[in-house]
């Protein structure tokens, strides 16, 4: 469920060894990869926290960062997609590989942790107490599938049956975690507003926290890669998400992006994303976003620049070079790359969505638009390119909203304290 843009530029996992730690010990589950605790955890290793990571991934490493890396093996679930029972036999699938993994690092290794947190919702962390009955859980939650406005009482849009009984299946392994965990975070307001309120009531939002020292405005960055290289005067809209969908708005973007070519012959797209869809309906092998909508759009290709998820050292000069950088997305979970852009003080223009207006503020420290507004899009990226000095004071004021609440140097000694606190009894 979660969107992140590059992989970190660290070194190959394994380089660097996980030396023997006397502090308090915390074990982390993930479906796939160490995910957002890969940042936290790496955190609390450097002060000295004996940190692992397990993980059904593919990464078979066992040591990154002065962490250990666990993998549990991912069982395919038995029933076929198109029964609804699918979804619940998917979570316990994952929560067999995982307790399996537990059950032999307590039995078999001796292993007790402190505290063990999971992100919720694919069943990893549904026997952490079955194993550790006397550790701290966290629930790391991110997101509940339904179609009510809990604060209104009404469904916000119209749902066929199939999706409500799919939604009812997804939640049931998130609503299970509330039997078990001793606390229960999530990193945004809008994403905790999905719960219902006798759920809600029980969570706290935590940002995840973003290396600001990493992540900052560069200004004399340059596009100079060795797949595109652009002046350091041209001016550039960029795009950056996990794959290309409409969840994303990446449709809507190419639409504007055409419009914006018409205007202007001097404006570059510089686009980072997997040619494929990482949240929504799937499409039919050989088809895709980017060639529906380059096969309905008259885009001129040689002043947009596609690549697929590149290293962060790249992505980061990519985004502080840009003039512009486009967020767009259907209520849903933040991605990453949102706070990251703000805090690289990029000139965001973002969708008129409820996750983005948590950050955005219009004409305080971004641009919000309908996305669906090619012609709105199209005047408020022209308006960034011709106005640097109000421009300018946009991107600060971006930045120093992430400096305030979401930098890690906050973030992260605030959630250790929360940890520290929870082993008090």
């Amino acid at each position: 469920m979660t969107d992140p843009t590059a992989a970190p530029d660290r070194p190959h996992a394994g380089t660097v060894p996980a030396t023997p730690r006397t502090g308090p010990r915390i074990l982390f589950l993930h479906q796939t990869g160490p995910g957002q605790f890969q940042f936290l955890g790496t955190w609390l290793a450097a002060r000295g926290w004996d940190v692992t990571f397990a993980h059904g991934g593919l990464d078979g490493a066992e040591t990154a960062d002065g962490c250990r890396i666990r993998r549990f093996r991912r069982r395919e679930a038995t029933l076929p997609t198109q029964d609804f029972r699918h979804i619940l036999d998917h979570a316990a699938q994952n929560c067999r590989g995982a307790t399996e993994l537990m059950y032999q690092m307590r039995h078999g290794e001796g292993y007790m942790p402190d505290i063990v947190m999971a992100h919720v919702g694919w069943g990893v962390g549904l026997g952490v107490k079955l194993v550790w009955p006397d550790c701290r859980y966290v629930a790391y939650h991110e997101w509940y599938y339904t179609d009510r406005n809990w604060d209104k009482g009404r469904a916000e849009r119209p749902s066929d049956a199939r999706t409500l009984i799919a939604d009812r299946m997804r939640n049931l392994p998130i609503a299970a975690e509330f039997d078990l965990a001793d606390a229960h975070w999530c990193p945004t307001a809008f994403q905790a507003s999905r719960f219902p309120p006798a759920l809600r009531d029980r969570i706290t939002i935590l940002p995840d926290g973003v290396d600001c020292d990493q992540h900052c405005p560069g200004p004399r960055a340059r596009i100079n890669f060795d797949w595109v290289s652009l002046p350091a005067v041209q001016p550039v809209v960029t795009y950056a998400t996990r794959g290309m969908e409409p969840l994303r708005g990446f449709p809507q973007f190419l639409r504007a992006v055409e419009h914006l070519q018409r205007q202007r012959d001097d404006v570059h797209a510089v686009i980072l994303a997997n040619d494929s869809v990482s949240y929504g309906a799937r499409l039919p092998a050989g088809d895709s976003w980017w060639l529906r909508m380059t096969d309905q759009l008259d885009l001129d290709h040689r002043r947009i620049h596609v690549n697929v998820m590149r290293p962060r050292a790249e992505y980061i000069a990519t985004l502080q070079a840009s003039t512009a950088h486009v967020y767009f997305t259907e209520p849903f979970v933040t991605s990453w790359s949102l706070t990251e852009a703000l805090a690289m003080g990029c000139l965001v223009v973002g969708s008129n969505t409820a996750p983005v207006h948590e950050q955005i503020e219009d004409m305080e420290n971004g641009l919000i638009v309908d996305m669906d507004d090619t012609a709105e899009v199209a005047e408020a990226l022209v308006w960034a390119i011709d106005n640097p000095a109000p421009a300018q004071r946009l991107r600060q004021a971006a930045r120093d909203g992430v400096l305030a609440r979401q930098d890690a140097r906050l973030v992260f000694p605030a959630k250790e304290a929360l940890l520290r606190a929870m082993m008090v009894r």
